[in-house]
């Protein structure tokens, strides 16, 4: 700590000004005119009365130096549709990198363009559109140029890690737009047409956008961008974008109905009584109207999500609830928009409270509707769904009421600032409701971009409960958050607290009654001397617990010294963790085939040390080692982590995983061991089938699930999901658990 203290004095966190945005007017296509055909070859007349745009900054390796190989990029509007070409040259085409054929694949790793479109010119929110050589779909939404609480998201086209988070950026909505791209003699090359109804904007002629785009040359792992980027930021700082002038936009009229069927046969083997297998056949449907160009209406009546991609199993070595993320399509559009509090810390609004029940059987939607976009300088978002009855396994028990949920949420922003509360509501409904059974969470946020580099977050909640949780009563919680980020530094600290009665049952807390600092600095230097090197990134974290009486109840320091990023990717190093943890009741840690290891209530600390390896990302056979060895609690602490991927061909993958860990404490010994294997075949760049197979031995569980998808457009089309569950513990009768069969077609009807 005084070496870093020492390096922290010793630097200086000046933050560098960027050279101001270039601008540029996009071409216009009359109506007479004839529009590109998407073909994935810039060669139509029509792209030579654009001038081209073709002065690209690299980001990485050589921050401010000219790109080393030229891009070109034109803007065609016309036909109420937004054309964007691309020729990405390259000396020599045959080394261009593709690792992905599916739609909202990563784009991280391959030769690849990332753009983004603030279509309100506000500086802080923009659609993101982006693909590779192959031509695959890949789009998002940004909000407050990707920050949370203050700390600036990665980005670029890393979808196929973050898919199912929501945050500031949300790769999760799908827009309907057309892209091809061809490998050419003079590198590759791609057009985009984006219909004005996908997106929404303020109306008038001669409007501006934003426009940012970043293209990724994989083989050199060189990054360029139009408008330039500094190092520590990406592609979602929309405030450093270019300016695109001379849109004419019209009003125009935004209508789509997707209608879904569904046939389906779930076996459930451990019910005692009643009929094991349960058939159905159901049709329901989801609505969007684009009210105004800059508001949209979704409506949904009898939701169904089975296409969703199965949850990806954790070990859980802690005392306290697992976070997993929401998949489901029709919440993850506009997630963004209703993010509330420090994520999956204090989240006020989490939708997987909505349809889903604590060990995630799922509750029927009957319906609802979701009202999102900004009027005048408001973002706003108002969100009201109607679930069933809860029924136990069986079918034959109502074990929940039914429930009404309604989220509101309104955003002013101010240059780069903003400020914004929200009310989220669960009443329930129903005879089975018990009178009084309500939550409510209500609060306030500001987001203060106090300079170009430096950004303060904070938050103040509360909550009330009635019926059977009208114990918990009304109480607060709040956090404040400061974020510095360069070139060279990212430096963050805050304080939270959470009052012992606040209780957001439709949000996520994983404990409460506490107060919590935490403090982060993260050096990232670029030693020029030695080659092979691209970074070095040593950091450190600090987070701790108090009670409201001052005793600790846990802390945790990452402490890593160690950290080497090769030139071509990847990374290694070493790096110790320190924790405390003083709980006040026993909890389990292992509980599988009659035996139990507790952990008694007590005062604890230990170290652990782990060895890290990461393998260039971008090369055909790839993978990543990570040991840890050290103490737990009152024991000893050995694992060991792999993971091996291998990308066969562009439209085959496939990736196996084990994590091993191996636990020794005075009150039992017993190992854990995690295998995920995942495979993946593109058809096309919309037709893919995906297998996801896991075995956890904590809970003695082996599961698969495969599903084919035949997309169409924006993320509609057909679907088939096969999922089984065995149980693989000698202490029980039944090996297999569950077993169902899926077909679900969704269409787009446009209007």
């Amino acid at each position: 700590m005084l070496v870093c203290a020492a390096v922290l004095t010793a630097t200086p966190l000046v933050a560098q000004q960027p050279p101001p945005p270039p601008t540029f007017t996009v071409g216009k296509l009359a109506d007479s005119a004839e529009a590109p055909i998407i073909d994935g070859k810039v060669n139509e007349a029509v792209w030579q009365t654009v001038p081209p745009y073709a002065t690209f900054t690299q980001q990485d390796p050589v921050e401010g130096a000219p790109a080393s190989e030229k891009t070109e990029v034109r803007v065609l509007v016309g036909k109420g549709t937004l054309y964007i070409s691309v020729i990405a040259f390259d000396s020599d085409p045959s080394k261009i990198i593709v690792s992905q054929a599916r739609r909202d694949g990563s784009l991280s790793e391959t030769d690849s363009i990332v753009l983004v479109l603030d279509t309100f010119n506000d500086n802080q929110n923009a659609f993101v559109f982006g693909t590779n050589p192959l031509g695959i779909e890949y789009d998002g939404q940004v909000a407050r140029e990707g920050q949370t609480s203050g700390v600036s998201l990665g980005g670029g086209g890393a979808a196929g890690i973050q898919r199912g988070g929501i945050s500031a950026f949300n790769p999760n909505w799908d827009g309907s737009w057309t892209v091809k791209s061809q490998v050419t003699d003079r590198g590759w090359e791609t057009e985009l047409a984006i219909p004005l109804k996908t997106l929404r904007y303020q109306t008038g002629t001669n409007q501006t956008w934003g426009f940012n785009l970043m293209r990724n040359i994989r083989h050199k792992n060189e990054q360029v961008y139009l408008a330039t980027i500094p190092r520590g930021f990406d592609i979602y700082r929309v405030s450093l974008a270019a300016k695109m002038s001379g849109l004419d936009l019209p009003p125009r009229r935004d209508l789509k109905l997707i209608p879904y069927a569904l046939g389906s046969v779930n076996k459930d083997y451990t019910r005692i009584v009643g009929d094991k297998v349960d058939k159905k056949a159901v049709v329901g449907l989801d609505f969007k109207w684009g009210i105004r160009p800059n508001l949209t209406l979704d409506a949904t009546v009898n939701t169904d999500f089975a296409q969703v991609e199965a949850d990806e199993e954790q070990v859980n070595l802690t005392r306290f609830d697992l976070f997993f993320p929401e998949k489901r399509p029709f919440f993850l559009e506009n997630a963004s928009t209703f993010q509330f509090g420090n994520p999956q810390q204090i989240d006020l609004f989490f939708t997987r409270r909505i349809g889903l029940s604590a060990t995630g059987v799922p509750i029927d939607i009957l319906g609802g509707g979701r009202l999102s976009g900004k009027l005048g300088g408001w973002n706003v978002g108002a969100l009201n769904i109607q679930t069933d009855e809860a029924e136990n396994a069986a079918g034959t028990q109502v074990v929940g009421p039914a429930n009404n949920f309604t989220t509101l949420r309104v955003q002013r922003e101010v240059g780069r600032s903003s400020y914004g509360a929200i009310f989220v509501n669960r009443q329930g409904t129903g005879s089975s409701a018990p009178a009084g059974d309500f939550n409510r969470a209500y609060g306030v946020d500001a987001n203060i971009q106090l300079s170009p580099s430096q950004r303060l977050s904070g938050f103040v909640a509360r909550t009330d409960s009635g019926g059977a949780r009208k114990a918990f009563g009304s109480d607060y919680a709040g956090r404040a958050f400061y974020n510095f980020t360069n070139s060279l530094w990212q430096i963050s600290g805050g304080y939270s607290q959470v009052g012992e009665g606040f209780n957001p049952e439709v949000g996520f807390l994983p404990r409460r009654g506490y107060r919590r600092p935490e403090f982060r600095a993260f050096f990232q230097p670029q030693p020029k001397k030695i080659e092979w090197i691209r970074r070095v990134a040593p950091h450190v974290s600090f987070n701790s617990f108090y009670d409201f009486n001052g005793n600790l109840q846990s802390e945790a320091w990452h402490i890593h010294p160690f950290e080497i990023q090769p030139k071509q990717g990847g990374r290694f190093g070493w790096f110790a963790d320190y924790s405390k943890d003083n709980p006040t009741a026993s909890f389990a840690v292992y509980n599988r085939d009659g035996r139990r290891v507790v952990i008694p209530a007590g005062q604890y600390a230990w170290w652990q040390n782990a060895f890290e390896y990461f393998h260039n990302p971008s090369a055909r056979v790839t993978g990543t080692v990570r040991f840890r060895v050290g103490d737990y609690y009152d024991g000893d602490f050995t694992s060991a982590e792999f993971t091996s991927e291998y990308r066969i061909t562009p439209k085959a993958t496939a990736s196996v995983g084990w994590t091993h860990q191996d636990i020794k404490l005075p009150y039992g010994n017993f190992v854990n061991n995690l295998v995920p294997i995942k495979a993946n075949y593109s058809f096309t760049t919309l037709a893919n089938i995906s297998a996801l197979l896991q075995y956890n031995s904590q809970t003695g569980q082996f599961s698969s699930n495969v599903r084919l998808a035949m997309l169409n457009r924006s993320g509609t089309g057909l679907f088939v999901v096969f999922n089984d569950r065995r149980d693989l513990l000698s202490s029980t009768t039944a090996e297999t658990l569950g077993r169902s069969f899926v077909i679900k077609y969704t269409r787009l009807v446009d209007f």
